[in-house]
């Protein structure tokens, strides 16, 4: 009998001897962070987990033989529709994109999540750690951990509308430094200062005044700014 994605990644999971919480502290290590009701979905088919995910999960249950443990060792493609052959394809490309299958000749490529859900250089919007694509990181600083498409200007003209920036994961950052933040569950790419003798989040763009959390307010450190791609 054919065993689903969902099966074989719970089946996986128990192997290698990891809880559903484990699993999660395994992938955020490697940037890619989820609660556990995440896998949780993905065992149960409920949701597919991405490239960069699947890949990370190959990692942590030791899984070499991608293909064979998929797909039954019944032909890579046997039995899968359109969407099935798609996500395949997805996946072989990253596979090659990591170097971690690659032949020892081969130059190994970098490749990081690119989280989905932009970071606001403006208003403020939520930044979903569950939704990230693998994004070709060859040009990234090397303490690089992630990145992020920006939305607003706020920044400019350091950090563009729409540009991608590269981001150390961290909990604190110097003032002075540029950062990804969530102040009250919505992300901001700001520079770390003060306004009026306290924390404040600085915008670049002297169009927007800086955003000052209240005493209530709940603001944390995602990461420092390392550069912005392409620059």
């Amino acid at each position: 009998m054919k065993k689903s994605l969902g099966t074989t990644l719970n089946r996986l999971r128990r192997e290698a001897g990891l809880t559903q919480s484990r699993v999660c502290e395994e992938l955020a290590a490697r940037g890619l962070e989820i609660q556990s009701a995440g896998v949780s979905k993905w065992e149960k088919d409920m949701t597919m987990p991405n490239a960069a995910q699947f890949l990370a999960l190959c990692s942590i249950y030791g899984v070499t033989d991608v293909l064979g443990t998929f797909t039954g060792g019944g032909g890579a493609l046997a039995g899968l529709n359109a969407e099935g052959r798609r996500l395949v394809a997805q996946y072989v490309r990253v596979l090659r994109a990591s170097g971690l299958y690659a032949e020892e000749d081969e130059e190994r490529a970098r490749v990081l999540p690119l989280f989905d859900l932009a970071a606001s250089a403006g208003t403020g919007q939520f930044l979903d750690g569950e939704s990230s694509e693998p994004v070709d990181a060859a040009g990234a600083p090397e303490g690089a951990d992630f990145a992020v498409r920006i939305a607003g200007d706020s920044m400019e003209p350091a950090i563009r509308d729409g540009s991608v920036v590269w981001v150390r994961r961290c909990e604190s950052i110097e003032r002075g430094r540029v950062g990804i933040f969530v102040l009250d569950g919505q992300a901001y790419c700001k520079r770390l200062g003060a306004s009026g003798g306290r924390t404040a989040l600085i915008s670049e763009n002297r169009a927007y005044p800086p955003i000052v959390p209240g005493e209530g307010d709940s603001l944390r450190v995602l990461g420092e700014v390392l550069g912005a791609a392409g620059a």
